[in-house]
């Protein structure tokens, strides 16, 4: 049975450096802890990733496979599975540094499901990202529900130049585009939140959302705009956050059409972006992309005013 949502992308083994001085190896990659949201929202997912058959690669398969996500054929290919050190500040925050590569089987051996979710650096890194782009344009030209978040990786993609035409290359074959601050700051400096959202609109997604972190998300529609709080939560770190939002939106709106993104009214939009950062939040107060489960979130969601 063709899976609801294929999450195509990287997927890694974070070798968290935390400010106290302990080393933990835990496994991560933005598309990966979005593929474990969504089947943990309770959607029938699948992964086409570039793992190793190495002990790590065993531990990414496991973690997908516990969650329920189905971890394709052509997904264990790598000669080793990628690594990223994550140093974790005091805040917090994460910043990373990385030993990847990233390749996929030719798109057309790829089954197109209802939704295909594209993301992070293997939108940008060859020779794996032109099969990305291929998968996106079949899936547009198919009908299905595309889904985009660039999460950028500046020490990974190069220079914003090349990276901004893919980027936005992209977006023309996205219904709906997600990026954080830090990515729209990165690839258009110097242009306000809503000029952003406003170009990836013109360029042809249906929607497009910001998220600020502690300061919450703004989502856009050609006729909508609305901004939601973030879920007020103690810290523990960052990661995953993003992902989780991503996660979020799949799962709310996988069983809508391409041509039901753009009418989305501000009441379905504010309550899109509300169940995302709450999503966010519970991932944010405890450690390491710990996505929550539906229940989880229907929890928090009932408890949060």
């Amino acid at each position: 049975m063709t899976p609801r949502v294929t999450v195509v992308g990287e997927a890694l083994i974070d070798v968290v450096l935390h400010a106290d001085g302990r080393t933990e190896r835990v496994p991560g990659g933005s598309p990966a802890n979005v593929a474990l949201g969504v089947a943990r929202l309770g959607v029938d997912t699948a992964f086409l990733g570039c793992i190793g058959r190495d002990g790590d690669g065993e531990v990414v398969v496991e973690r997908l496979s516990a969650a329920g996500v189905t971890v394709l054929p052509g997904s264990l290919s790598a000669a080793r599975t990628p690594t990223a050190e994550a140093l974790i500040d005091e805040s917090g925050d994460a910043t990373y540094r990385f030993d990847v590569a990233w390749h996929l089987p030719p798109e057309e051996d790829v089954a197109l499901s209802e939704v295909l979710h594209i993301g992070s650096y293997s939108a940008f890194l060859q020779p794996g990202a032109d099969t990305v782009r291929e998968l996106a344009r079949r899936s547009r030209e198919a009908g299905r529900l595309t889904i985009f978040d660039p999460n950028i990786r500046p020490a990974l993609v190069g220079e914003p130049g090349p990276v901004r035409e893919r980027f936005e290359g992209l977006v023309a074959l996205a219904d709906i585009v997600k990026l954080s601050d830090e990515d729209a700051g990165w690839l258009y400096p110097g242009e306000s939140e809503e000029g952003v959202l406003r170009r990836i609109l013109e360029l042809g997604a249906g929607l497009a959302a910001i998220t600020r972190g502690a300061d919450g998300a703004t989502l856009a529609t050609d006729s909508e705009m609305v901004r939601v709080a973030a879920k007020r939560v103690g810290v523990v770190d960052t990661i995953g956050a993003g992902d989780s939002f991503t996660a979020a939106l799949i799962q709310s709106l996988a069983s809508l059409t391409p041509q039901a993104i753009p009418l989305l009214d501000t009441a379905e939009l504010r309550a899109l972006g509300r169940r995302a950062a709450v999503a966010a939040g519970l991932t944010v107060a405890r450690r390491g992309a710990d996505l929550p489960s539906l229940a989880e979130l229907e929890a928090a969601l009932e408890a949060s005013p």
